[in-house]
């Protein structure tokens, strides 16, 4: 049986805040990088191996669908009310189609239509569909601006897909797209003129400091309590319901007694980092995931530092977090060689796995095995702390 690799990219409503993802199939090392649109594999991974849930983090999930794939039983055993269906763009719309759309329209289930221009053989499509995804690549800001105005009325939400840019954002929102697929939002919003404040360097500061891989005990202590906020809410955040400790944690040196060094010091950064903006949760999350797999990915190739993996993840996100270049962002940082390496220039053995990490995440290039194995598992454990903190 051919070996699969899932992905999942948000779609973010006008507010920034999560309202799907996309479910993304593609086979493994394989030269083949276009998307699957087997419901089947759909079904197995997401609902069975993983658990819908789960690996929509309890939010809706679109899916890509062929012609034969709507023709199929399978599909109804989908529930209507947790899945978009996404009909693809090379599909040619004809009767037996549209009876049948219309037929899953009745029993509950909802329809996209993907990378959308207008032709009239869609307009019976047009008006059982409940989404239509506009790609930025493929027509004109003009051309979507004519088109949202020609279907004004129709009880039609537009989603703008491959947004690579703010300004390609504010632009999609301008003339009424109210749904956002790409990954604008991890990237930073340049603001000329405008320093990185020294409350935030601060806070990035003591990321690096709590990190040092020859810190004492006594030191990761004291340089956490020298921060009140981040001592009230990692404390906070440790007596909560994630961890349900049997014994109250009051200090943090009873927490580095529960948790260890390693433990305390991933907890902080991530806190830390949440702290730094009001950008989206979504961003937090993408972070998150990085930094997990990557520490898996590390674990998994006997690599002594898996840490420093997890480090190198987080930080990833930390240009966009602080309106900044990387550069600028870890200038002053007194982070390892390695790390500074693999954020600025992408090199060396870390740049190399936060490359095939973001590859993935974008679904920029072939899956390897490597990645797909851990992929799930960072997510799943990304969704549950970033729905925690």
């Amino acid at each position: 049986m051919e070996e699969f690799s899932f992905a999942r990219q948000p779609i973010l409503d006008s507010s920034l805040k999560l309202f799907a993802y996309e479910f993304l199939y593609r086979p493994t090392n394989t030269s083949d990088n276009r998307p699957l649109s087997l419901t089947s594999v759909v079904l197995t991974t997401a609902i069975i191996d993983i658990g819908l849930d789960k690996a929509s983090n309890n939010h809706l999930a679109f899916i890509n669908m062929s012609y034969d794939d709507l023709m199929g039983e399978h599909i109804e055993a989908l529930p209507a009310d947790r899945f978009i269906l996404e009909l693809l763009e090379d599909i040619k719309p004809d009767q037996t189609l549209n009876n049948r759309v219309k037929a899953l329209v009745e029993k509950g289930y909802s329809f996209a239509l993907d990378d959308f221009v207008y032709s009239p053989d869609w307009d019976p499509l047009i008006e059982l569909a409940d989404i239509i995804k506009l790609d930025l690549t493929i027509t004109t800001l003009a051309e979507n601006k004519t088109l949202i105005s020609q279907l004004k009325g129709k009880k039609l939400r537009f989603l703008a897909e491959k947004v690579e840019t703010h300004q390609e954002y504010e632009d999609y929102k301008s003339i009424g797209c109210d749904l956002f697929q790409g990954y604008f939002f991890c990237r930073p919003e340049k603001i000329s003129g405008t320093a990185i404040s020294e409350a935030s360097f601060a806070k990035t500061e003591l990321i690096a400091r709590v990190n040092q891989s020859d810190i004492s005990i006594n030191e990761l202590q004291n340089t956490i309590q020298q921060d009140p906020a981040l001592t009230y809410k990692l404390i906070k955040y440790l007596n909560s319901a994630y961890f349900s400790f049997s014994t109250p944690i009051g200090t943090i040196k009873h927490a580095i007694t529960i948790l260890g060094m390693d433990g305390i010091k991933k907890w902080a950064t991530i806190l830390c980092l949440r702290s730094l903006s009001t950008k989206p949760l979504e961003l937090i999350r993408v972070g998150l995931v990085r930094a997990k797999l990557a520490e898996l990915i590390a674990i998994k190739n006997n690599e002594n530092n898996p840490n420093s993996y997890f480090l190198m993840g987080m930080l990833s996100i930390v240009d966009s977090l602080l309106n900044s270049s990387m550069e600028d962002a870890i200038k002053t940082l007194p982070l390892a060689a390695g790390i500074i390496n693999a954020l600025l220039n992408k090199s060396g053995d870390m740049g190399q796995v936060l490359t095939s990490i973001i590859e993935h995440e974008q679904q920029l290039a072939v899956p390897t095995s490597n990645i797909s194995d851990t992929y799930i598992e960072a997510c799943l454990w990304a969704d549950q702390i970033s729905n925690s903190i």
